[in-house]
């Protein structure tokens, strides 16, 4: 039983540590990476201090204290990663990751690692059947990791968040040691875990926030934190209304000012969305459009004011639920939930406008825009039909080589393609792919040709999966400017870092 609940616990502290991290550094491949390399490296240093332990210590509580110490650990995950975050999270984006990580992650992974040689050494008493018994328990222990990982990632998670589970976690992991020690008449190391516990539920029950930003939507998820923000519009000094702004792991997807005044240049979404349904007023009013990526619905709900037969696919459930319960997107509006490339794979219909904004955060996916994708879209649009995608502002320098590649990608895949850039600023705007199969109308704001030097670029396929890395150093980019962002404003930081 120990070893399960084990087991389970691992992989539990893996999925909400990394949670935990999202807030401030996303989830991209480096942070994923860090993650993986941490639990690893805890657990095999705990094997091996938990194998010379086993052999050296004659105490029989020795693995009841472990298991205490890695449910303490546990508990301690959601309040100490707040700290560490605030102390560390400003520095150099990368070495933040990794020292985040080890702080958080490493303490009750080493300990946890440690469980198991002790549970090997206390159940094994002929040499002859060790070898039995270690299989065993490791295969009781890797069991319980499986059934966690599934649990965690798609009920509890989304369900609970991820303060409570990582508590009820440790409270799980840590109340049999405890109720053992105080039946070994050690009242106050049994006991104290409780109290620690106790104050933990109470302490998080009480979190309120005291940000002028309202938290209108606050949901963690295998596919991120997602949050729906009501900023206050100041005039002088007094608040006259709000915007609304949705997050995927602090990355803003999604801006509507209701208040903003259009006929004195004010916008209500982001430029994107102009420039998109600019394009989409030359279009026949019975036009059909597909778009990839739903985020608030701005595109969507745009595009639907106008007049346009729409169907939307979108990966994530709570986005679609977002889009019409906090931003006000129709219901007529036909959402499927799917990943992009498996709809286009079994869409039966073709459209005249296909839009690609499928951002997960700072990173587009990888599998979306390989040559073979671009190619099944083909498929699914007519033959005077229009791609748009929506993506970061970088294309020049190593900076811009993921976005050079999906340029370069389209071209291999037979389309002609156009870029145009919503603002001069790299770091403020988004790049508007146009391809078509046939040539894309001029445009006075499009970037030449001639400057988009495709030399290094790569021609991304599908057992070439490398766009999660040529995007790292814009990935990156983006991430440190939604760091300093949240830093430099008071009500940013006195929002909850997650639920």
């Amino acid at each position: 039983m120990l070893s399960f609940i084990e087991g389970g616990s691992v992989m539990a502290a893996e999925l909400l540590g990394a949670k935990m991290l999202a807030p401030y550094f996303g989830s991209s491949l480096y942070v994923w990476a860090t993650v993986l390399a941490i639990t690893l490296g805890g657990l095999a240093l705990g094997y091996f201090a938990g194998g010379i332990l086993s052999y050296k210590s004659k105490n029989p509580f020795t693995l009841f204290y472990v298991l205490l110490a890695a449910a303490t650990f546990t508990v301690l995950m959601p309040f100490s990663s707040k700290i560490i975050l605030w102390l560390v999270g400003s520095h150099s984006l990368i070495p933040s990751v990794i020292v985040s990580a080890t702080c958080i992650l490493f303490p009750p992974v080493f300990m946890m690692g440690m469980v198991s040689p002790l549970i090997i050494k206390a159940i094994t008493t002929d040499l002859e059947q060790s070898g039995k018994m270690a299989g065993a328990i490791y295969a009781i222990s890797t069991l319980g990791g499986i059934i966690a990982t599934f649990a965690f990632g798609f009920w509890v998670i989304p369900t609970f968040g991820l303060t409570a589970p990582s508590i009820v976690t440790g409270i799980v992991l840590g109340s049999i040691p405890a109720l053992l020690i105080i039946q070994k008449k050690k009242l106050m190391q049994g006991a104290g875990f409780f109290l620690l516990c106790i104050w933990a539920l109470s302490t998080s029950s009480s979190n309120i926030n005291s940000s002028d930003i309202k938290v209108v939507y606050n949901e963690e998820g295998l596919l991120g934190q997602v949050m729906v923000l009501d900023y206050p519009r100041y005039k002088d000094t007094n608040i006259v209304g709000t915007s609304r702004w949705l997050f995927v792991n602090r990355i803003s997807q999604t801006m509507y000012d209701s208040l903003a005044d259009e006929n004195n240049n004010e916008e209500k979404y982001f430029t994107y969305v102009y420039r998109i349904g600019e394009f989409a007023d030359s279009m026949p009013k019975k036009s059909k459009i597909l778009l990839l990526g739903l985020g608030g619905g701005s595109i969507a709900k745009t595009l639907s004011e106008k007049g346009f037969d729409i169907d939307v696919c979108e990966l994530d459930k709570r986005i679609a639920h977002v889009a019409k319960t906090y931003f006000y997107l129709s219901d007529k509006v036909d959402i499927t939930v799917d990943d992009a490339r498996h709809y286009i794979k079994t869409c039966n219909k073709k459209y005249d406008l296909i839009i690609f904004d499928t951002f997960k955060g700072e990173d587009p996916p990888n599998h979306v825009f390989t040559k073979e994708s671009l190619e099944e879209t083909k498929k699914i649009l007519q033959p005077d039909g229009t791609i748009f995608v929506n993506s970061l502002g970088y294309i020049n320098g190593k900076i811009g080589k993921s976005m050079r590649s999906i340029y370069k990608t389209f071209l291999a895949a037979g389309f002609n393609v156009e870029v145009l850039p919503t603002d001069p600023n790299p770091n403020q705007r988004n790049l508007l792919y146009y391809a078509s199969l046939n040539k894309v109308k001029p445009n006075e704001f499009f970037i030449p040709q001639a400057k988009i030097d495709l030399e290094d670029a790569v021609v991304l396929l599908d057992e070439y999966p490398v766009l999660d890395i040529l995007n790292a150093e814009a990935a990156k980019r983006w991430r440190v400017l939604a760091i300093n962002s949240f830093n430099a404003d008071y009500n940013q930081q006195r929002l909850p870092l997650f639920k």
